[in-house]
């Protein structure tokens, strides 16, 4: 395998104890650039997703224009984000442990909290959270939209939540929201599933209004399915997260976007036709297979616990030197280092916390 980009990505810069995660900050805002043109005229706003990199000093080169608040995996990460500075995060997920509502509740004391639901059950606890604490905490019912993962079935279900949220003072019905999970380019019948989970979308939407509800957000799409939602008149908010930072198996598809994450690692042993790098599965996320080699061929990558073992031809890299890989799954990456340096212009300007690293409760 080999790169289709040859980045040589630092090799100006300071060399670094490895392994190390890198951002380009040249990538990063040219991608954030490239989403804000997608949205021009479309009269919809993102809201990224931190999930991807859980790191506030990237979340922040995210927001501006149509970029208007931030989306959240767990009650953990939108802490990290509020008390970095942001002021309106969505917990695009339930929440039913009251210890977590209670964090929630409190949240909202310092930043618009948005959070989703899908069963009438934790609506009560989330109202006697927020009355307790003096709050109002804004509320999207969760539709199942294609992944049958969270979410109420159907039509019928929205309406009925919308009917106890309406009852329950301390909450805000904002709309609905939907996922319709990480549909490749190669998934069969990929065009029918997308356009038949925005059509459910739509009908839960109509169903809420027709029943007297206003339905302000309509929210959905992550980046593989960013040119659909664009597309489709009731989303009114895309939550992608991943177009800042990119992922390879993506880059086949027609947008706007280029990886800006590199692993870089050490060869720490070399022997005829092949090297070891000390980039493996504990410093990279493997969900979407073994990494990738930036600007260097390979024949295969076998990756252990702390190696990476790469086979290639001669002349290989001298003892000591340091190449990049490109991670498949940036999000699990990025889970499993405490820092991201920071380059610009192929030079190493910073290191920043990936603050909510383990923030899943």
């Amino acid at each position: 395998m080999t790169s289709t980009t040859p980045l040589s990505a630092m090799s100006a810069s300071m060399a670094l104890s490895t392994p190390a995660l890198v951002v380009d900050l040249d990538v990063l805002d040219a991608n954030v650039a490239a989403m804000a043109r997608l949205l021009i005229g479309t009269g919809k706003t993102i809201r990224p997703h931190i999930k991807t990199h859980r790191t506030p000093e990237l979340a922040r080169r995210q927001l501006g224009g149509a970029a208007v608040g931030l989306t959240c995996a767990t009650v953990g990460e939108a802490e990290a984000m509020v008390h970095a500075g942001f002021t309106d995060v969505l917990i695009a997920n339930e929440v039913v442990d009251p210890a977590k509502i209670a964090r929630l509740a409190a949240l909202a004391h310092r930043a618009d909290v948005t959070v989703a639901v899908d069963d009438p059950e934790p609506i009560g606890a989330l109202s006697r959270a927020a009355i307790g604490a003096g709050v109002t905490v804004g509320v999207l019912i969760d539709v199942d939209i294609l992944l049958h993962r969270c979410g109420v079935g159907s039509a019928t279900d929205a309406v009925g939540l919308a009917q106890v949220i309406s009852r329950s003072p301390g909450l805000h019905l904002q709309g609905i929201m939907g996922y319709e999970g990480r549909v490749r380019l190669t998934e069969p019948h990929r065009d029918q599933q997308i356009s038949g989970a925005y059509a459910a979308l739509s009908a839960a939407a109509a169903a809420i209004r027709d029943a007297g509800f206003s339905v302000e957000t309509v929210s959905a799409a992550g980046t593989s399915t960013i040119a659909e939602a664009l597309a489709h008149p009731e989303i009114t908010e895309i939550q992608a997260g991943v177009y800042a930072l990119m992922e390879p198996e993506l880059l086949i598809m027609d947008l706007p976007f280029r990886c800006a994450v590199t692993l870089r690692g050490t060869v720490i042993s070399r022997h005829p036709g092949r090297i070891v790098l000390d980039t493996g599965r504990r410093v990279v996320g493997m969900e979407y297979g073994p990494p990738t080699p930036v600007g260097f061929a390979v024949h295969g990558i076998a990756m252990g616990d702390e190696h990476a073992t790469l086979t290639m031809d001669d002349p290989l890299p001298a003892l000591g030197s340091q190449l990049d890989l490109t991670p498949g799954q940036v999000r699990t990456t990025f889970n499993l280092h405490d820092h991201v340096w920071v380059s610009r212009g192929g030079h190493i300007v910073d290191c920043w916390p990936i603050t909510a690293r383990g923030s899943s409760q």
